[in-house]
Formats: structure tokens, sequence, C-alpha cells
């Protein structure tokens, strides 16, 4: 993405979408957060080095601005859903349909004329609809309809996800994240409110060690990395000679997506940093040079959407690609979009996405907005799910460090204020460069002396980084699954002492005025090319008890410790009988910020919050809970609606202490 405020949106791309918070009411909560305060930095913050605090002023995608906070909601007995929110952005009158595979075009087309349906844009073979509910019918009741019919595995909102990134160039000396000795490089900029310049002097080596790796490996071109996105300018110098047949789902042409037909270049750069070619001794270089591109579009600069991504899935799959890349997130969790990165898992297709760029922490729920700012959150998805074949990516900078916007340098704006990259210990994987890196666009499109190139931030551009890698990776070692390409990355990073974090609200105590200490991601590592090629494939995830597929059993009473940022929650299990009503108690450190979390049978993450979350008082995988702001001690009351085994969810707010946990029947 590119650097974005926080808040929630349907798909965000990892550049910002901009979206605004309106919670609505609900029952079995209390005192739930209604969010904390985006961030970002304006492009008017840096004129003649002028520095001005705004929350208003419009900014590119990707460019994290400066904003006062917004203050926690006060503890509060009015039961509110902090989650739903317009910044959940669906296509109106629109479903997706996941159909079960022996089911015939005709009987589909009959399902979907029972509701008053139509299908748009029809192809065969991938077993993904999107359908058109005329208005003055309900586009929900048409969906529970769609849901009955036993041709059909899944019917949701075609939710709306953005693009999660934005850049400038024989340009290869530019391109400090592949190769980075500390040289004077092009930053994020912004015409005509700031010119093009250079800003340098970063720490040597503090890249993907591309170079070290290419004297092993640049690529094969039997390797194809799907990049789903905008689409991609196949005619662009770097890329024509790169990609292979992949598909315009937006203009639903049987071709690669059209040169000419692109009003975005999210995609190209993309693609770009994942494999520009370079042997013409012009432009730039691709992570995996030898590498293909298959590009598939499935949305453009104003959304990337939950039906166009499940067809691009399948396509990626049937046509043969190796790696996914999906620069986008979305703080709607979906079971069609879950199962199909799964499907690509059996396919032995490894995906990487991009963490967000909401400066939060993904294993911690939290929405928020501000006016007109974009919309930040946490957790995002896809990042977020437990799925082995996820790669999850944050963002890191020249100097090693996670990322913050490099204008911030020498401007007099508190650097605090300037971080984007999301993070999670159990959520995202690696980091990588994803600051001032200079790649594709459109040709002409660019601003500065080459207007085929451009210098974008966000962790949109950190996520291609990883699929170069993995490109790189699977060339090396055409046996090794997509589960030990992505440990082998993982166990082959370097972990820096300087990979900290710039947060102005990492907590509220503001300690997030420094450069924190602490374990943000898995590895807490950032990636390395050179080493992955012959790193360790043993398991570098191994499951935690912080999710549900890790849940501890409790029978009345548990003890444990929270540790902010490496252990955000506990979770447990425990059986309920349909109509029994049950308290759960959390006691909890004095001075500590505890929540407390209950999730219904069948949940499969914490904070499975689908589309009817953000939309409707139906909420299906929640349960209740209690989020007093400033407390560790939280209590809730319920009577089970169904019997079936429920999740109990401990979670740190940017905090952490020791707790006792008891549930009793009343």
């Amino acid at each position: 993405m590119g650097s974005c405020p926080r808040a929630p949106s349907t798909a965000t791309s990892t550049t910002c979408p901009a979206t605004a918070l309106a919670p609505l009411t609900a029952t079995q909560t209390e005192g739930v957060r209604v969010g904390r305060r985006p961030k970002l930095i304006a492009p008017a913050l840096f004129v003649a080095l002028a520095v001005v605090l705004t929350t208003a002023a419009a900014r590119p995608a990707a460019v994290p601005r400066a904003s006062t906070a917004m203050p926690r909601a006060a503890p509060a007995h009015v039961s509110r859903l902090p989650w739903r929110s317009s910044v959940a952005r669906v296509v109106p009158h629109e479903a997706v349909v996941v159909w079960k595979g022996h089911s015939s075009v005709a009987a589909r087309r009959s399902v979907t004329a029972r509701v008053g349906a139509t299908t748009v844009a029809p192809k065969r073979g991938l077993g993904v609809d999107v359908v058109r509910v005329p208005p003055g019918r309900s586009t929900n009741a048409s969906i529970r309809a769609l849901g009955r019919s036993p041709l059909v595995r899944f019917a949701e909102p075609n939710r709306i996800a953005d693009p999660a990134g934005t850049v400038e160039p024989d340009l290869f000396p530019d391109q400090w994240a592949i190769d980075n000795a500390g040289q004077d490089h092009p930053f994020t900029a912004y015409p005509p409110t700031f010119p093009y310049g250079v800003h340098g002097h970063g720490i040597a080596g503090a890249d993907v060690h591309a170079v070290d790796a290419w004297t092993k490996q640049t690529g094969d071109a039997s390797v194809v990395i799907a990049v789903l996105d905008t689409g991609v300018d196949i005619m662009h110098p770097d890329l024509a000679s790169q990609v292979v047949p992949g598909w315009d789902f937006v203009g639903n042409d049987d071709a690669p997506t059209p040169g000419n037909g692109l009003e975005n270049s999210h995609g190209t750069h993309v693609s770009g940093i994942v494999a520009a070619e370079n042997a013409s001794g012009t432009g730039i270089s691709g992570v995996c040079p030898g590498c293909r591109v298959m590009p598939i579009r499935i949305g453009t600069q104003k959304g990337l959407t939950l039906g166009n991504e499940l067809k691009g899935i399948d396509f990626a799959i049937a046509n043969g690609a190796d790696v996914i890349n999906m620069s986008f997130t979305s703080p709607i969790w979906s079971k069609a979009e879950r199962a199909a990165i799964a499907k690509a898992g059996r396919h032995d297709i490894l995906v990487v996405v991009a963490a967000g760029n909401s400066s939060m922490d993904n294993d911690i729920e939290d929405y928020d907005h501000l006016g007109d700012n974009p919309a930040a959150y946490a957790p995002a998805f896809p990042a977020t799910y437990t799925l082995p074949n996820i790669l999850s990516v944050a963002a890191s900078n020249d100097r090693d460090q996670y990322a913050y916007v490099s204008q911030c340098r020498g401007s007099g704006v508190p650097t605090y204020v300037c971080g984007f990259t999301s993070w999670g210990h159990d959520s995202v994987d690696v980091a990588a460069p994803g600051v001032d890196i200079i790649s594709t666009v459109k040709q002409g499109q660019g601003p500065g002396v080459d207007p085929d190139y451009d210098v974008w931030d966000g962790t949109s551009m950190a996520t291609p980084m990883v699929a170069g890698i993995a490109g790189l990776v699977r060339s090396q070692h055409p046996g090794w699954t997509a589960v030990q390409v992505k440990d082998a990355i993982m166990h082959g990073a370097n972990r820096p002492s300087s990979l900290r974090l710039y947060d102005e609200w990492a907590n509220e105590t503001h300690v997030g005025k420094k450069l924190l200490s602490g374990r943000f991601t898995r590895t807490n590592g950032r990636v390395n090319a050179a080493n992955a090629l012959s790193a360790s494939t043993s398991s570098a995830t191994p499951r935690t008890d912080g999710n549900i597929d890790r849940a501890r059993p409790i029978t009345a009473k548990r003890t444990g410790t929270i540790s902010w940022p490496a252990d955000d929650n506990d979770v447990f299990k425990r059986r309920m009988v349909q109509g029994k009503t049950y308290r759960i108690a959390l006691n909890g450190s004095k001075g500590k910020d505890l929540d407390l979390w209950v999730w219904r049978p069948k949940t499969k993450e914490i904070f499975q919050f689908t589309a009817s979350c953000f939309s409707s008082p139906s909420c299906p995988s929640f349960q209740a809970a209690s989020t007093r702001p400033g407390t560790a001690d939280e209590t809730v009351k319920f009577k089970a609606p169904k019997t079936g085994t429920y999740y109990i969810q401990v979670n740190g707010w940017y905090s952490g202490g020791s707790y006792t946990l008891t549930v009793t029947k009343v």
C-alpha cells in the first residue's frame, strides 16, 4: 500500500483508500473503541520546508500525512461496533457467486434467474460469477437466497479493495532497494507541490541483496508471477518482453491488459519491481529479471473488486502461475477470498500480500478516520488469514527501519508522525524495502525527466520485492513447494538491530514518539534474496495460541500473560450449550489495557468481521466483547445462541501484563 492514514475500507490497495468511519449500534458489546487517529503527511507540508499539520489536504495515493489526534472513545454502556463503517465499500446491487464444481452453466443461470439477477461479463471455466440484482430488489436478500442453493459454494457482496502503493528514475543507481551503497536517490515526490529531488545517505547493505543473488540466479522464464492489480502497460520497454498472456477482468478482453487502456499505473509499478528486464542498459531492473509477469487486471484506481479478484486467482491457477502478488488490503474478512487463496495453496502457489499502510498492529482490532482523510484499519485482509501459503510483507526504508516517509527528514516534521507501514508479530512475516521505490509506470504518466518511471512509497512496493525473491528461489529450486519457498525467504531474512519502528500512537502513553524496539513481525527481519536461495526450509511459521487454530481449552479459570508487541493475544476455547447463560470475566494487571472478545463456533480467525458486520445488524462470527479504554478488567454475559465450541480472546491494546480469565455458567 502506499502510505495511508488509519481506517477501514473494503479492499484497499497498499496505497491509501479514502473512506470514513460510521459506527452503528449492535448487541453484545460494551464500550468498544470507535477509533484511533489517522496520520498522513500532506504534500503542502514541504513547500519551502514550511511545516503545517493538517487533516483536510488531498493527498496522492500512498503518502502519509500528519494529523491531529482522534481520542479513543470514552467508556460507555451503549453497545457499538466500531467496525461498522462506510469505509467497507461494495459495488451496489452486485453479488459474487462461487459455484460448486459439478454445476452446469444452464443450472447456474437458472439459479441466478430465480432471484431476478443477471450475470455480469460471464467467463466459462472459472467457477466464479458476478451477478447484478435489479434496483428495487434487496441485494442482501438475493445473496441469502443464492446461498441456499445446493449449487452455490459462496455468495457475498462484491467488495471493493484499494490498491496499496504509489514514484522516479539509468536508473539502476537509483534502485537503492536492490543495491544500497548509501547513495543519494530520488524520494517520493508529488508535483506540482513538491519538485523531484534527491535525498540519500541510507545505510549500505540495507537492501534485498538482489545483486548478490544474481551471481547464482537471475530467474527462469518458466517461473510466472501473476500480478493481480489495476493492469499492466504491456508495451512499456522494461516490460514488453516480460509478460505472458493474462486477462483484463475489467474490460473483459480476451488478451493481456492493453497498454492503452489504463488510467492508473499501480499495477505497472508493481510489475516493474517484480520482473522489469535489465538487459537493455536502460531503465530499471526487476528483482527477478529472468521471470515473467502474468498481468491480471481486477480493478481500477477506484478499487479492486472481490468478484474480479476471485476470477483472477482462478485464472492464475488455471494458467500455471507460480506466485501471486496481491498489493492490496481490506478490513473485510471474506470466506470466498480465503478459500480462493487456500485453493491456490493446494496448487502449490505462493501468495505474497501487503500488510497495509495504516501504521497499525494487524494483531489488534483498530479502525480510525478523521474528517475526509482516508481510513486506516487493522487487521488487514488478506494479510491476516492464517493460511500457510500466504507471505505477508511490511515495508522498510533505506536505513533498515520500519517504513516512514522520507520527506520528514530535514523538514521539521517529527519522524514519529510519518510512519506508515502496518505490522503484526503473528500476522506479518517479513519486511522489504517500500520507501522511495523507483519503478515503471504507464508510458508518459510519470513526472520529471523520464515520464515512464516514478518513485512511490507503500507496502504495495514492498510486496513485489518479496514476490520477485520468491521467483528467484523457485527458479533455483523448481522442486520446492510454495511453503518451502516461503520458509526459505523467512529463514534467510537479515535481522539488523536498526529494524525498529516509528509510530506516534503505538500505545496510549505516547511512547511511540521514540524509535521503538520489539518483535513487530514473525521474523523481525528484512528479506535477503541471496540468503533465501540456500536457506532452511524448516517451518518458519509455527502456530501460536494467539489465534483460533491453536486455542487452548478452558473449563473454569486460566491465568496468563500478554506482552506487546510479540504476544498481543491469547485465545481459549470452551464448549457452550444453546440457551445457557455464561459470564466471562477478565481481571488483569493494574495500569494495563486488556480487552475481551468472544467468537462463535466455526470462526477461523480472530477479528473475523465479514461484510455484514459493516453494514447490517448481522455479524455471524462475533458473539460479545468488552473493550473499555484504560482498564485490564472486562466482563461479558450472554446466552449462547447455539451449541458448540466458542473462542475467548484476551487482547492487549498496545499493552500487556498478567491476567486471570474466569468462565462461569449462570
